[in-house]
């Protein structure tokens, strides 16, 4: 593995980064996610061409766009084809949302651009209602499920998604640039729209997630080492 650290974790400390720096990695949280469905769809706890609804009952009262709009599946949250609006930044924002919040979001319905199905818009709302799907299908909290499948299996320890369990002294902290100063972004606790992009992780860490995906290559029949085949 070659790394190459720059910068600093924060303006204050000014301490440097290095490959045990933990940074909040955004959507590439999203793959967590989608192999954990992928890992439920092998159990055969969930189905990809089944209708949300039938794992998230809050949708069950949702108006489509059009009367002959076919209801939202699993496999339309993964591949982003559910036809929700597009909502960066909104949703990134929403990382911290209550999970009595969430439902109570999901229960009033939300707004489309078109019918489910027809067409690729990213959105983070799809992926929190996948975060929603493991949970309620597992019945534990989403961050439990993903540390207990994929992050504790794959050694790495440093990774979660609560900033405040974390050594303060190795978490990289966000700033935005405003009224010609550096202004800190806010900590983003854990919340319903951690699915979409919650995770915070290290290059140290990261680098087993990248090793373990890159086993899938070659195609072979040896045994299966990781947690997912």
């Amino acid at each position: 593995v070659h790394l190459r650290a720059v910068g600093v974790q924060d303006l204050e400390s000014r301490r440097p980064v290095t490959a045990d720096t933990l940074f909040r990695i955004a959507s590439m949280t999203k793959a967590f996610t989608a192999l954990t469905v992928l890992q439920l769809r092998d159990e055969g706890r969930v189905r990809l061409d089944a209708p949300v609804d039938e794992y998230v009952p809050e949708l069950r009262g949702w108006r489509y766009p059009t009367a002959d709009s076919r209801r939202i599946d699993v496999r339309d949250l993964l591949h982003h084809t559910a036809g929700f609006v597009t909502d960066d930044p909104w949703g990134d924002r929403q990382t911290p949302l209550p999970e009595a919040e969430f439902t109570r979001l999901l229960r009033e319905g939300v707004p489309f651009t078109r019918p489910p199905g027809t067409a690729f818009e990213y959105s983070n709302l799809g992926y929190a209602l996948l975060g929603r799907i493991v949970g309620n299908v597992s019945r534990r909290p989403y961050e439990a499920v993903i540390e207990g499948r994929l992050l504790r299996p794959l050694g790495m320890g440093a990774s979660g998604f609560d900033y405040r369990a974390a050594p303060a002294g190795r978490r990289a902290l966000g700033y935005r640039w405003e009224d010609d100063a550096w202004q800190r972004e806010p900590d983003l606790a854990p919340g319903a729209f951690g699915a979409m992009g919650g995770l915070q992780t290290s290059a140290t860490d990261y680098a087993k997630w990248v090793a373990f995906l890159l086993q899938a290559w070659p195609a072979r029949d040896d045994a299966e080492a990781g947690p997912v085949r």
